[in-house]
């Protein structure tokens, strides 16, 4: 859910000596992340040892700073949208028929209660929040260590990110807790080329301290690359759409 452009050209120049700069690996990873601007259904499935929730979305990101996505199924919760505008997250309830700000607090709580949070979909932190480093390195992999900056607003001790090479393509994310316990796993497959990079069509979260909670979200009906409406990224596209 975290979309925005690539400049290919810049990418694939500094890849060639990312090795030596693991701010620039970061970068490189959390950019295959990201597809530049997008329009795509995304079904999301919760997983609980008692039973499954799928829930079908529809969104629209210009592949920065804003994106769009409207709760389509199941019924009692299509009407919902989530519009992001920077680290400005507005919520339709249309029960209500009300447009909710996020506050700052609510940006770790559960994205449909979902092990995603409402951070997870900024999907800014890792570049602002942690400060990485090389921690293993072989020809067709690498393993970043990302410490939390002083005041950064996470929970984690700790996170560990694996990739393959070249092009850096992310595989998994560990998330350990200030005890240094592995509390979370976020593994990446089904991988599309999106202008030479490598997106994620299906991540996978997983909560390790509580077995049989997972949260999978795959990408369907993606177009990469198309012009998105500045209508989409106001508060009246959340009602109306755009």
């Amino acid at each position: 859910m975290n979309l925005r452009p690539i400049v290919l050209g810049l990418l694939c120049f500094s890849l060639g000596s990312a090795a030596t700069d693991p701010q620039a690996v970061l970068k490189a990873i959390v950019d295959n992340q990201r597809g530049g601007s997008v329009r795509a259904t995304l079904t999301l499935s919760v997983t609980r040892p008692d039973r499954q929730t799928q829930y079908v979305l529809e969104v629209a990101s210009d592949g920065g700073e804003r994106a769009i996505t409207w709760v389509k199924a199941p019924p009692r919760e299509a009407g919902q949208a989530f519009l992001r505008v920077g680290d400005n997250i507005q919520l339709y309830n249309p029960t209500l028929k009300r447009v909710l700000r996020l506050p700052p607090s609510g940006r770790s709580d559960s994205f449909l209660g979902s092990d995603l949070s409402y951070s997870d979909l900024a999907g800014r932190d890792l570049e602002q929040d942690y400060t990485p480093s090389i921690g293993a390195e072989t020809e067709g992999s690498l393993t970043l260590e990302l410490i939390p900056k002083p005041q950064a607003p996470t929970p984690y001790g700790k996170l560990v990110l694996q990739a393959s090479k070249p092009g850096f393509v992310p595989r998994e994310v560990l998330y350990y807790d200030q005890r240094g316990q592995a509390v979370r796993r976020v593994t990446f497959a089904q991988f599309a080329q999106v202008g030479g990079r490598s997106f994620p069509t299906q991540t996978t979260v997983e909560d390790l301290l509580r077995p049989g909670y997972r949260t999978s979200v795959v990408y369907s009906n993606y177009r990469f690359g198309v012009a998105i409406p500045e209508s989409c990224f106001t508060v009246r596209a959340l009602e109306a759409g755009c």
